[in-house]
């Protein structure tokens, strides 16, 4: 590695090109960003900023593959999928949790009725 320039207080001045090198690194799976991380010695949030700071659109040089959008889109048949998916799951939970609750509120009325 590159010796990097310090600022009065100690900290290290990383130039663009060093950001987009260490970044492209983690958008082409090389490494994740803890490990980019744990090898630089850089905090992982500071990397998380860096990456976001890289979008397409934010004026920098590293181009960010994007996911397509559709499936997020109100409207479309997956983000309606995805929706009934949700609700499903959560008027099951939401049976469970009365079951359970009901259970309990039974638990009590026999114990207060046991006389204790």
């Amino acid at each position: 590695m590159t010796r990097i320039p310090r600022k009065s207080d100690g900290r290290r001045i990383f130039p663009d090109a060093f950001k987009r090198q260490q970044i492209g690194r983690v958008l082409r799976g090389e490494l994740t960003i803890a490990e980019l991380g744990r090898k630089l010695t850089i905090a992982p949030s500071l990397l998380q900023r860096w990456k976001r700071s890289m979008t397409p659109g934010a004026g920098s040089a590293v181009a960010i593959p994007r996911r397509a959008t559709s499936a997020k889109e109100p409207g479309s048949a997956p983000y309606l999928r995805e929706l009934q998916l949700l609700i499903g799951k959560q008027a099951l939970e939401l049976e469970l949790l009365r079951t359970e609750l009901d259970a309990l509120k039974r638990k009590r009325r026999s114990h207060r009725a046991s006389g204790q």
